[in-house]
């Protein structure tokens, strides 16, 4: 055996040894709780129940409708018709409610405002349940 295979093989021991002394179990793993395991911490992030469909690109007050730009990760059920939407700003205060209707063109739906008052470049969200 050529002393760069020996060598390459000693150092594959080594990193071998090296990882498995260091393997841990979790606390709750180890009483055999494995369900306990697998909560995530009290202080986690969580995810947040509002997906975005896009932003407001038009709207008509005297009218009471708005038109939306989708993304391309809209829900599909967010475009029911009927359903509800909620617009909000940059700062994530809540400026009004939208109800979808079927016009849908493209990447744009049209909907109607059922209350606030939706400003251009607003985002809006659905709230998936």
């Amino acid at each position: 055996m050529s002393l760069t295979a020996r060598l390459l093989t000693l150092l594959a021991v080594i990193y071998f040894v090296a990882g498995c002394s260091t393997a841990t179990t979790t606390p709750h793993a180890s009483r055999g709780d494995p369900s306990a395991a697998m909560l995530p911490p009290a202080d986690a992030l969580t995810l947040s129940p509002h997906k975005i469909v896009g932003r407001i690109v038009a709207v008509d007050p005297a009218r009471g409708f708005a038109f939306v730009s989708l993304t391309a990760t809209t829900p599909a059920a967010a475009l029911a018709d009927g359903g509800e939407l909620i617009v909000r700003s940059d700062d994530l205060s809540e400026t009004g409610r939208l109800r979808t209707s079927r016009y849908t063109r493209g990447r744009t739906l049209g909907a109607q405002i059922i209350s606030g008052q939706p400003k251009i470049g607003d985002e809006v969200v659905f709230h998936a349940k």
